[in-house]
């Protein structure tokens, strides 16, 4: 019984650590685009041209 539950424990240690690499991951990525900033386009102009 002692095994299994070692075993449970062991599957939920492995699930955190991979959802902590995952908010790492995109936490940096989110904080990179905030941080160079990229085109901005301002909401009331259309780039297409009128018929």
């Amino acid at each position: 019984m002692r095994g299994a539950r070692a075993r449970r424990a062991a599957g939920a240690v492995q699930g955190l650590g991979a959802g902590a690499v995952l908010l790492a991951y995109w936490t940096t990525v989110a904080l990179l685009a905030w941080w160079t900033g990229g085109p901005r386009t301002s909401g009331g102009e259309s780039v297409r041209r009128k018929a």
